[in-house]
């Protein structure tokens, strides 16, 4: 079993150039993934109705002492 070596590139007009060029050994077999690199687009209505979800009504500090205490009962 051999050793491996990941090394970070990116590809311009299908010639590859690596970010490191002096972690690629002299000699080698390469496995390559290409991960295609997509542009999402923000749509701030989901994000709103994503973090409706969120219990905003909740005292942070009060839940943290209650989950302390069920911790420290447990000792």
């Amino acid at each position: 079993m051999g050793s491996y070596t990941a090394v970070e590139a990116f590809v311009r007009k299908g010639k590859i150039y690596p970010t490191e060029p002096g972690r690629l050994p002299e000699e080698g077999r390469l496995l390559l993934i290409v991960l295609e690199e997509r542009k999402h687009k923000v749509y701030p209505k989901s994000i709103g109705n994503l973090l409706g979800w969120l219990k905003t009504d909740l005292d942070a500090t009060t839940w943290q002492r209650k989950i302390r205490a069920e911790w420290d009962d447990r000792l």
